[in-house]
């Protein structure tokens, strides 16, 4: 095996399980704090790109754009959940997943009405396009900011969650409703907070996406389907599986296009199975 290529190939997995983790973020949070299975959160991701391409167009500004996307794509998802989504919460799970497959299918066609069905990028700031050596391999600075931002981002939320008063409310809320309304906590208003910030981090993460992979029709069904095999194999709502299953998706996905690429979405998919077989609750599930 060459060392060199098995280090590259690591390299590009935990770069692609950091952004499959930008998206799974903000599916298991918005999964354990309002049970809701939200099947349009890929939509948003590609939402929070092509936003991000427009905002880059007008602006010519990344940090900027990037900002005004992700703030754009969390106040759209905010809109939802109030005139939508809030009405289904206390329904059975068959017209949740309805209704947010209707917003997934909505979002979709919105975006080939207002951008068309070419693919769309932006061209690398100067800063990040650059480099470095590690061994034989060379990273892009790009690369190194995605994995980073990737775990910078699970070392707040675990903070947030675990160690904050507002995080206390969340986990109230998150354990025991009719306990937390006693406490005068409001549900609602956590529930659209945390829609908030976990279609944000969706519309972050497609954010910079755009600017290594063109967006277009069709991104979105692809990123749903490892979504969810990410957030089943770590267990619906835990946030420290779905990272670390993320990473792992993501190295697995990039060794088997290496090693086996005719068989390299089938590898994933096994895995899935006799992980579910073995581990019905996910690997950070109880038993």
């Amino acid at each position: 095996m060459n060392l060199e290529a098995f280090l590259t190939q690591t390299l590009v997995g935990l770069y692609t399980g950091s952004f499959y983790w930008l998206l799974t973020l903000g599916l298991t949070l918005i999964f354990g704090v309002t049970r809701i299975v939200n099947f349009a959160h890929a939509s948003f991701f590609v939402l929070g790109s092509y936003l991000m391409y427009t905002f880059y167009i007008y602006t010519n500004n990344f940090i900027l754009s990037l900002s005004a996307a992700t703030i754009t794509t969390g106040l759209i998802g905010v809109i939802f959940e109030i005139t939508l989504i809030r009405r289904v919460y206390k329904i059975e799970e068959m017209y949740q997943l309805l209704l947010t497959l209707g917003i997934a299918l909505t979002l979709n066609e919105s975006q080939k009405l207002i951008w068309g069905t070419s693919p769309k990028y932006i061209n690398m700031p100067e800063l990040i396009s650059s480099g470095v050596s590690i061994g034989y391999t060379n990273i892009s600075y790009y690369s190194i900011a995605v994995i980073s931002i990737g775990l910078i981002l699970f070392i707040i939320i675990h903070i947030v969650i675990n160690k904050t008063l507002w995080g206390l409310k969340i986990r109230a809320v998150w354990r025991d409703n009719i306990m937390a309304q006693a406490l005068k906590i409001n549900p609602y208003l956590i529930y659209t907070t945390v829609f908030f910030i976990g279609i944000a981090l969706a519309g972050f993460g497609g954010a910079l996406m755009i600017i290594l992979h063109p967006v277009g029709p069709g991104v979105g069904d692809h990123l749903i389907i490892y979504a969810f095999i990410i957030v089943v194999i770590a267990s619906l709502g835990n946030i420290t599986g779905a990272y670390i299953t993320s990473l792992l998706i993501g190295v697995i996905s990039s060794l088997a296009t290496w090693l086996a690429p005719e068989i390299d979405i089938v590898i994933i998919y096994l895995i899935t199975i006799i992980i579910l077989l073995l581990r019905p609750g996910g690997l950070f599930g109880e038993r």
